[in-house]
């Protein structure tokens, strides 16, 4: 049975919602927000999502990494820019049951930040709570020097003037 279910019949005290959850927890006035990753500090200050790949691929296909990762940011500002025409595509497409749920959710995701929030310190921010908790062993700073390169995302944010 689906986490939603589940809270709406009782059985769990509580779920971690996303996307179009949200806007279906809303609707059905389930529940309160205990904590809103888009609107409550500090999780609202960084990167909830960023892109991944293995090292292998980017240095085997360096061309297309760049292309994947334009194509994503241009996508976030196609999503700020017009979240209602996105959303009516998704539904017309049937990538989605509802439109104004998704309406709604594309609405209130900051995707404009990209050009603001810092990936490096959002990347610290959320492997520094697995470490604290001792989930992980390697540090933030560990994980941002072995783990990260900036280089694509620089270079694409200079030819997309941010």
């Amino acid at each position: 049975m689906a986490p939603i279910q589940l809270f709406a019949e009782g059985k769990i005290d509580a779920v971690l919602a996303a996307g179009q959850e949200v806007q279906e927890l809303r609707a059905r006035k389930l529940g309160h927000v205990v904590v809103s990753g888009i609107r409550d500090r500090p999780w609202s200050q960084y990167f909830c999502c960023i892109p991944v790949a293995r090292t292998e691929y980017i240095e085997n296909y360096p061309n297309a990494t760049k292309h994947i990762l334009r194509a994503l940011l241009k996508a976030a500002d196609i999503y700020d820019s017009a979240p209602k025409q996105v959303a009516q595509q998704l539904f017309h497409d049937r990538r989605v049951e509802s439109y104004e749920y998704t309406a709604q959710m594309l609405a209130e995701i900051p995707y404009e930040k990209w050009r603001e929030f810092d990936t490096k310190d959002s990347v610290r921010f959320f492997s520094l709570r697995p470490y604290e908790a001792g989930v992980i062993k390697s540090t933030p700073q560990q994980i941002i020097a072995d783990g990260t390169d900036w280089s694509f995302l620089k270079e694409i944010k200079r030819e997309m003037k941010t």
